[in-house]
């Protein structure tokens, strides 16, 4: 079996069935941990083994990018796909695998089919993808729903047997639970999905200030505004941005609907950042520097003229006052310009028309490592019939934190220098699902990952406390509370009505708790067990 060096890691490359089984047979047998990596697009402690250790010097490290096979049933409108499969290409392989040719959807869309719907990017494998409950913006479409199978390996006995859980079998408890399972039932070998045709999305994007956006962003029923909660269950597609700073205050409002391909069709792709001089990366490098130069100050600063002088003392003082009410404001409209016409600021609502697979996943030309991104995002349960307007009364917690946040013309730096974004997902009948048997409403609190800190020290928890009366459930790969907080394993445990039921069957599947690492053990609150390294 091949292996591959990725920073100072070995990492395995099964080939085959097979090898996923030998690999697991060898973990039973150390007693080591056994995790898989797909496009490394999660919270790190989340994806691997623990370090090594002398302890635990045998934990073995996955992927599965040599299983990425795709086969198309045309009579039957399926296609079942290897789980190391990228959903697009993902230029940050480090196996030189992933190709756009050999994707998933370059595969459908060749066919003439298509997924009813993604997330913002399609970097991920399809074993990354399922197992972390990921999702995109609708309440309409839903990736999970096209799931037909999927075949794992457990780790319940030497030389384990693939398990194929189906939809529609006679046992569809153990299709449910797998279907988002953050690796701990088993390795997830292959899925087959069912197909729509393909389509074109036809959408709009907006940017405008927050008092005049059409959509009611205070929560509080304006009689002129449409309620965030119709603008989000009434369209195919959609998501906002917030950028809530008082000086600021500009909403992005994507929107879009699902049609038939137009014949002839000339694809009109949506562009998340305008181009610069032509160029449309340009503008990711311009942001990097000025979001890094904010995230880094005033280190960066000190390091240039030294900390112990008047004028270094000067020139912070004068941004910490400045920062919110002059500085960020002129910044901001280079790179999120207002839909007005002016001689400063020309911009105008921008129109788009593309493939599914193109502008679906609106952020997928954004480069993960010209503008690295990271957020915390949390799925809060609502009912489109429901009297009570749960995402209202959201937007109202929100509003009361930012005024908070803001007040003086003042707020967190740099964490409160960026956005936050807003969309929903349909109900899900995974077990743990964040849409588990309910749309949801989804908050993202962006981090700009060069920024200096941890967001998860002083910035996150303001969102968590502010939103824990809604009974969040965090999006899997993502940054979580603390186990220990108020929002931590106790709270997110009584969210999930499975949760029991799960971790039984984690237990029977994985009685070693050979797919167990540190992270979810904490998160999760699962019991140690001892991990000799003997064979």
């Amino acid at each position: 079996m091949n292996t591959i060096e990725v920073d100072d890691t070995t990492y395995y490359l099964p080939a085959s069935i097979t090898d996923v089984q030998q690999l697991i047979n060898i973990a039973r047998r150390r007693k080591a941990q056994i995790r898989v990596r797909g496009s490394n697009h999660s919270v790190p402690r989340s994806i691997y083994p623990d370090s090594n250790t002398p302890e635990n010097e045998d934990n073995i490290f996955v992927m599965l990018s040599k299983m990425n096979s795709v086969t198309i049933n045309k009579t039957s409108k399926t296609v079942t796909v290897e789980a190391g499969c990228h959903l697009g290409y993902d230029p940050y392989d480090p196996t030189g695998i992933s190709t756009w040719e050999n994707s998933l959807f370059a595969q459908l869309d060749e066919a003439g089919f298509a997924i009813p719907d993604m997330g913002g990017i399609i970097h991920q494998t399809v074993g990354g993808f399922l197992s972390t409950g990921s999702a995109g913006g609708s309440t309409k479409y839903s990736f999970s729903d096209s799931l037909v199978s999927l075949t794992f390996f457990p780790a319940d006995k030497n030389d384990p047997q693939p398990i194929i859980a189906n939809k529609d079998g006679l046992n569809t408890d153990i299709f449910y639970a797998a279907g988002v399972s953050m690796g701990l039932l088993g390795i997830i070998v292959s899925a087959t999905f069912s197909l729509v045709e393909k389509f074109v999305i036809d959408g709009t994007e907006t940017i405008t200030s927050f008092e005049e956006c059409a959509i009611d962003m205070s929560g509080k029923a304006v009689s002129s505004k449409t309620s965030l909660k119709d603008f989000l269950t009434t369209k195919d597609y959609s998501r906002l941005l917030w950028y809530p700073q008082p000086k600021v205050s500009r909403v992005t409002v994507w929107e879009a609907s699902k049609i038939a391909v137009p014949d002839p069709f000339k694809p009109n792709p949506y562009r998340e950042l305008q181009p610069i001089l032509g160029s449309e990366t340009f503008p990711e490098v311009i942001a990097n520097y000025v979001y890094s130069g904010i995230g880094q100050w005033p280190k960066w600063l000190g390091d240039i003229v030294g900390t112990n002088n008047e004028f270094y003392q000067n020139i912070t003082g004068f941004v910490s006052k400045n920062f919110y009410n002059a500085i960020f404001p002129e910044l901001l409209p280079f790179f999120v310009t207002e839909d007005k016409c002016n001689k400063d600021h020309p911009g105008q609502p921008q129109a788009f028309q593309d493939y599914w697979y193109s502008s679906l996943p609106m952020d997928n030309n954004i480069s993960d490592k010209l503008f690295p991104v990271e957020f915390t995002e949390l799925w809060i349960p609502f009912s489109e019939t429901d009297e009570k307007d749960t995402i209202a009364e959201v937007l109202v917690a929100l509003n009361d934190l930012f005024t908070t946040m803001y007040q003086n013309d003042e707020g967190p730096l740099p964490g409160g220098a960026f956005c936050v974004e807003l969309y929903a997902a349909k109900k899900s009948n995974f077990w743990m699902s964040p849409s588990y048997k309910t749309d949801v409403f989804r908050v993202d609190v962006f981090w700009f990952k060069n920024n200096i800190g941890s967001p998860a020290a002083n910035y996150y928890p303001m969102f968590w406390k502010a939103l824990e009366k809604f009974n969040f459930r965090c999006h899997w790969g993502k940054y979580m509370p603390d186990a220990s907080s108020n929002q931590g394993t106790a709270y997110i445990k009584k969210q999930y009505p499975k949760w029991d039921d799960f971790m039984a069957l984690r237990k029977q599947l994985d009685p070693l708790q050979v797919f167990v690492n540190t992270y979810w053990r904490q998160q999760l609150g699962i019991e140690k067990k001892s991990l000799s390294t003997s064979i």
